[in-house]
C-alpha cells in the first residue's frame, strides 16, 4: 500500500512538474518576444528620431556643425536598447564634465544631451532649456543660432503648455 502511494505521488509530481515546466517555457518564450519587440521599437523610434531632426534643420541658415548630431552617437545608443539612450547621455555627460576636454567638445556633448531632452518620447523641457542656457552663457560661440532657436522653442512649448493648463483648470 505505502509503495502505491508513493508511486502515486510521484507520478503526480512528475505530471506536475512536466505541467510548470512547460507553463515557465511559455512564460520565457512570451518574455523573450516582448523583449524583442521593445528592442526593434527602440531602434526605429531612434532611427526615426534622427531622421525627423535631420529634416527638421535642413535648410537652416544656422552653421551645420552647431546642429550636426553625431551619427556615432545615435549608432551607440541604437546598439544598446533599450536603455541605450540613457548610457549615450551618461557618456555625454561625462564628455562635458571632462575639464580636459576644449570647450567645442564640452559644449557639443551638452548640445547633444539637451536635444535628447528635448526629443525624447518623455521629453524634459526645463532640463533642456537649462543645458541650452548653460551652452549659450558657458561656450558663446559655440551653439548661438541652434541654441537661441531652441530656446524660443522652448519657451514656446512652455507657453502652449501654460494655455492648456490654463483652460483645463477653469
Amino acid at each position: 500500500m505505502k509503495k502505491m502511494t508513493y508511486v502515486g505521488m510521484g507520478l503526480i509530481c512528475l505530471f506536475l512538474s512536466g505541467c510548470f515546466y512547460s507553463a515557465a517555457v511559455g512564460v520565457a518564450d512570451v518574455a523573450i518576444i516582448e523583449r524583442t519587440k521593445q528592442k526593434h521599437a527602440f531602434v526605429h523610434a531612434m532611427e526615426d528620431g534622427y531622421e525627423k531632426y535631420q529634416k527638421d534643420w535642413a535648410g537652416s541658415d544656422c552653421p551645420r556643425n552647431e546642429y550636426e548630431v553625431s551619427p556615432k552617437i545615435v549608432e551607440y545608443a541604437k546598439s544598446r536598447p533599450p536603455y541605450g539612450l540613457d548610457a549615450a547621455l551618461k557618456m555625454l555627460m561625462e564628455i562635458y564634465n571632462d575639464p580636459e576636454q576644449t570647450d567645442q567638445v564640452r559644449s557639443h556633448a551638452l548640445y547633444h544631451v539637451a536635444v535628447a531632452y528635448m526629443r525624447r518620447r518623455e521629453s524634459n523641457y526645463e532640463i533642456a532649456e537649462e543645458y541650452l542656457q548653460t551652452i549659450r552663457d558657458d561656450f558663446p560661440g559655440t551653439h548661438d543660432c541652434v541654441v537661441a532657436r531652441l530656446l524660443k522653442e522652448v519657451k514656446e512649448r512652455q507657453e502652449f503648455q501654460g494655455n492648456f493648463e490654463d483652460t483645463s483648470e477653469g
